[in-house]
C-alpha cells in the first residue's frame, strides 16, 4: 500500500535522524566551537546543566524539555544565542508523550536539536511560524499525523493527509495500526476490545 509505505519512510527518516544521539564523539575533535555555542545558555538556564550535550563536531542535543521551558530556550537560542536558522520540526511517539525535535543551525553550520515533550493526552504547542515561516508546513504535518494542538498556527488547508481522512486518526502514533483502515472507503475500524478482556 503506498499510504504503509510512506508511513514507513517517514519513520525510518526520523529513527535515523535521533540514532546520532546514540553515535559516540571520535576522540580528538577540536570541540571549541561547540563549547562557545552553548555556553551562553547555562547562566540564564541552570536546568540545561546535564541535558544540553556535545554530540560530536556540529551536533548539539538536548533532552526533551516540558512547553515551557522549551519554550524559553528555543526563543533564547535564535534571538540571543545565534542560531538563527530552522531547517525542520519532526515528531515521535514517546508512548505517554509525544516529543517533537526542532533542529536549527547558527553560522558556524553547528546544528542544534531542541526537544519538546507534551503529554498525548494534551498534545498542545506554540507554533514557530511567527519567527521562522518556513515551519509552517512542517507544523501543519505534527497536526495531521500526530495529533499534535498547535497554537497561532495560520489557519489553512491539512497537510500531508487528504481530504476525507477520519478525524481523530493519527498515523504516526504508535496505536494507529494501517491494516485497520480502509483506503476506498476512508475509515478506520479497529477491533473492539472485549469487556473485562484486561481485568
Amino acid at each position: 500500500m503506498a499510504e504503509q509505505k510512506t508511513t514507513q519512510e517517514i519513520e525510518q527518516k526520523i529513527s535515523e535522524q535521533l540514532a546520532a544521539e546514540q553515535e559516540p564523539m571520535v576522540s580528538g575533535e577540536d570541540l571549541s566551537r561547540e563549547r562557545a555555542a552553548i555556553a551562553p545558555f547555562f547562566e540564564p538556564f541552570p536546568i540545561l546543566e546535564g541535558k544540553l550535550k556535545i554530540q560530536r563536531q556540529q551536533r548539539i542535543f538536548c533532552d526533551p524539555l516540558p512547553r515551557k521551558q522549551f519554550e524559553q530556550v528555543f526563543a533564547f537560542a535564535h534571538q540571543q544565542a545565534g542560531f538563527t536558522t530552522f531547517h525542520i520540526v519532526i515528531g515521535v511517539d514517546g508512548g505517554d508523550d509525544l516529543i517533537f525535535v526542532y533542529i536549527l543551525s547558527n553560522a558556524d553550520k553547528i546544528v542544534l536539536l531542541l526537544k519538546q515533550s507534551v503529554p498525548k493526552s494534551k498534545p498542545v504547542i506554540s507554533s514557530v511560524c511567527g519567527v521562522f515561516p518556513n515551519a509552517l508546513w512542517h507544523e501543519r504535518e505534527l497536526v495531521d499525523l500526530f495529533g499534535a494542538v498547535v497554537e497561532d498556527l495560520p489557519p489553512g488547508p491539512s497537510y500531508p493527509l487528504p481530504d476525507g481522512w477520519p478525524a481523530g486518526n493519527y498515523p504516526l502514533r504508535k496505536e494507529w495500526k494501517v491494516e485497520y483502515f480502509d483506503k476506498v472507503n476512508m475509515t478506520y475500524d479497529p477491533p473492539q476490545r472485549e469487556e473485562g478482556a484486561n481485568e
